[in-house]
């Protein structure tokens, strides 16, 4: 059964590749919105952040790291719930650390995705910086709310 799974699974990762390779070369990249506010102050046109931004805009290089993240989830949970041929510490270890990572997705998920949608709204940097500390901070807020009332 085990065998199936991780069968299906191999098999829907190429599908993801084959389908995230066509839609990076297709073209539709170039499409440019005029509406996008233009960074104020900040270094210089020539430092050393302009490297980072054209590696961080390319679909390539997000695609390559989103599928080294996925591969590492994967390795971990096979950790996690591999038999007798893994260690115990290594299979105790994993759980921990499988929690850990998807916890950090996703409060690095709501910090940027709120701060990248207030700087396309025109907030500056500090202000939006400030919207996306104030999303993490509701949401331990309500986790403790619901930590207290029982249901977590």
């Amino acid at each position: 059964m085990a065998q199936t799974g991780l069968f299906l699974g191999f098999v829907l990762g190429v599908v993801l590749l084959v389908l995230t390779v066509f839609l990076t070369g297709r073209g539709w990249r170039h499409y440019s919105v005029t509406s996008v506010p233009t960074p104020t102050g900040g270094g210089s046109a020539g430092s050393g952040g302009s490297a980072a931004r054209r590696w961080a805009d390319d679909p390539t290089v997000l695609s390559v790291v989103f599928l080294l993240a996925a591969l590492g989830f994967g390795a971990v949970a096979v950790l996690f719930v591999g038999g007798s041929a893994i260690p115990e510490g290594v299979s105790d270890a994993a759980g921990p650390v499988l929690v850990a990572g998807t916890l950090t997705v996703v409060v690095a998920y709501l910090f940027y995705g709120t701060y990248h949608a207030a700087r396309g709204r025109g907030l500056a940097r500090s202000q939006a910086a400030l919207l996306g500390s104030w999303v993490l901070g509701l949401l331990f807020v309500v986790g403790i709310a619901l930590r207290l009332v029982g249901l977590l």
